[in-house]
């Protein structure tokens, strides 16, 4: 791994601003299609699918691009309705018509099988607005060597590239449109394929060598993905299912508009029963499905948190229903319906009185639910920890910096000793995995003391996650969108997921700690740790649903803003969301903390 150079860091001269624009240069696309002409045949797929017709003298045109490769796909609501896909060994001119007009075929097809009687031509004009499309587009396809083929995921990256497998004349391709909708990595797909050309299930048996010995050959394609948003949408290139961050982007500004979009999505999760369940576990993108129905009373309590935290943010409507569903959520904890977990065991207490902690005893004191949750959460505490006993073995290692977190919170009389034997006991090299909650709650012991006792061990950790750093040297072109994240494995197949928020969190508001990041804005040790912090934001809000995927859902209101499990998981959580909110919160705080720091020698008049 390359360690992080000092980013190149640009600010506004005023500091109510403080823009951050601080990432290097991504490498530049090695792809041959220019972007005006993809879109241009993105536009002349459009105007056929809304006819519902590619007539036999538009199959082939002087302007049509050839292409080795076209899938065109078609939907409905979020489900797939129509699929075309061509492949030639040689880029071909009539690929984009006919993978077109295979896809409005298909379409036509499963339209007809749900209506009684012939549609007729204004019922197939109104259908046609509500149809999305989603585009792509392979220059060439490229053979895959033996070598290739013995690396993970093929030696693939995951949702960019299209996989071509050929059994003598035949051919199929799994593009990283039909790969996410059927929730597959990249070996199942090749499996899948194998069993459809060869009509013999034990293919999906076959190991890869196996494959080749009995003939199938793989290839592989970089394809420009276009697709609609939603219906009546222009469209729009994806990397890798979702939208691009752009280092330029990279701000405080965007940081709030981020932080509106989690609690958006938070505010979506609400049980939608009559039941006082809370809110929903977490939730497939494509389906639209919550695994588990109801999310985890601790997890609750944490989105709760998250949501108060983000209230004390603004003024705007969506602050207020912040801290409205927040203390919902915490009312329907404490009042503990018929199979639901209890909130006042183990985690789930310390996690609950986090959240309570951050409104008034009288508001608590004056309503049943949260009164007997506090009561009850707070009587479970005590058997969480004890300077004799530690923790039990009930509380697993990673939660024992929020149960440390809770004591503090909660003023117990245990907590220094709590916090010190969380940091005692946790390995130098695992320190993350305790964040942001053990780091929170020192800096909270801490008070307005002039030092932090545990600064030695946060610092260490902190370098260690900037050594880890993945930088625009790091990364192929088409994995730019890994730009920020943190690589905490030696693994080749460690790609960074969400288990980045929570230490991210923590590093975010040790920016804006003087006793932990001390300087100005004119010293370059502060602006080199705000690029390394917006650099890690970049990655936070590339996990993010964005509106650009919402063609892909089934229930796109429920899940664009979610945080998703990681670039290539099509799944978005609640406590994961929770946790970026915070961490966005923490960044927007300490971007301002730093920007109100005296500066020697600098008057703004």
């Amino acid at each position: 791994m390359v360690k992080l150079q000092t980013p190149t860091t640009c600010f506004l001269s005023c500091i109510a601003l403080l823009l951050v624009s601080v990432l290097g240069p991504t490498v530049a696309s090695a792809q041959a299609l220019s972007a005006p002409d993809a879109m241009d045949v993105y536009r002349t797929i459009d105007s056929w699918v809304r006819e519902w017709e590619v007539k036999d003298e538009q199959i082939v045109g002087e302007s049509t691009p050839a292409f080795a490769c076209v899938s065109v796909t078609l939907r409905l609501d979020g489900r797939v309705i129509g699929r075309g896909q061509i492949v030639n060994p040689d880029p071909n001119s009539e690929s984009v018509a006919l993978a077109t007009r295979v896809a409005i075929a298909q379409a036509r097809s499963w339209v007809r099988t749900k209506v009684d009687e012939e549609p007729t031509q204004d019922f197939w004009d109104s259908m046609s607005s509500r149809v999305t499309l989603s585009v792509e587009l392979v220059d060439e396809i490229v053979p895959m060597s033996d070598l290739e083929l013995t690396l993970p995921s093929l030696g693939l990256s995951s949702g960019t590239q299209a996989l071509i497998m050929h059994l003598g004349e035949r051919a199929e391709v799994m593009t990283p449109d039909e790969i996410i909708t059927l929730g597959m990595g990249i070996e199942q797909a090749a499996y899948s394929m194998a069993t459809t050309l060869s009509s013999d299930g034990a293919m999906a048996l076959a190991s890869v060598k196996e494959l080749i010995d009995r003939g199938y050959t793989f290839s592989r394609g970089d394809p420009t993905w276009i697709a609609q948003s939603a219906p009546n949408q222009g469209g729009v290139f994806l990397d890798r299912g979702s939208r691009m961050i752009e280092e330029s982007r990279v701000g405080t500004v965007s940081v709030r508009n981020m932080s509106e979009r989690i609690a958006g999505y938070l505010l979506a999760q609400r049980w939608p029963g009559a039941e006082r369940y809370g809110i929903v576990g977490t939730r497939e993108i494509v389906s639209g499905r919550a695994t588990p129905e109801v999310a985890l009373p601790y997890e609750q309590a944490i989105v709760a948190t998250a949501l108060l935290r983000f209230s004390d943010q603004g003024k705007k409507p969506i602050h207020t229903l912040s801290r409205d569903e927040a203390i919902r959520i915490l009312k329907d904890l404490g009042a503990v319906q018929p199979g639901e977990p209890e909130p006042w065991t183990g985690i789930h207490a310390s996690a609950s009185l986090i959240a309570l902690s951050y409104l008034n005893n009288e508001q608590i004191e004056s309503d049943e639910d949260l009164s007997r949750l506090k009561e009850r959460c707070t009587n479970a505490l005590d058997s969480l920890y004890s300077p004799i006993d530690g923790f039990p073995d009930s509380v697993p290692a990673g939660a024992r910096g929020l149960v440390a977190w809770s004591l503090v919170r909660t003023g117990n009389k245990y907590a220094s000793s709590a916090v010190r034997a969380v940091f005692r006991d946790t390995p130098q090299g695992q320190l993350v995995s305790q964040m942001p909650f053990l780091g929170w709650a020192e800096l909270e012991l801490a008070g307005n003391a002039s030092e932090v006792p545990a600064a030695a061990a946060l610092s260490q950790m902190r370098s260690m996650m900037w050594d880890h750093q993945l930088v625009s040297s790091d990364l192929d072109w088409r994995d730019r969108d890994y730009l920020g994240a943190v690589v905490f494995t030696k693994g080749t197949t460690g790609l960074p997921t969400s288990r980045n928020l929570r230490p991210i969190a923590m590093i975010c508001t040790m920016l804006g700690d003087p006793r932990l990041t001390p300087g100005t804005i004119v010293d370059m040790g502060i602006a080199s740790e705000i690029g390394h912090c917006a650099a890690a934001m970049r990655f936070v809000d590339q996990l993010v649903m964005s509106d650009a995927s919402g063609f892909l859902s089934r229930s796109p209101d429920r899940t664009i803003g979610g945080i998703r499990s990681s670039l290539s998981e099509w799944e978005v959580s609640p406590t994961s969301s929770a946790i970026a909110l915070l961490a966005a919160i923490e960044f927007d705080r300490s971007i301002r903390a730093i920007g109100a720091r005296p500066t020697p020698g600098f008057s703004p008049e």
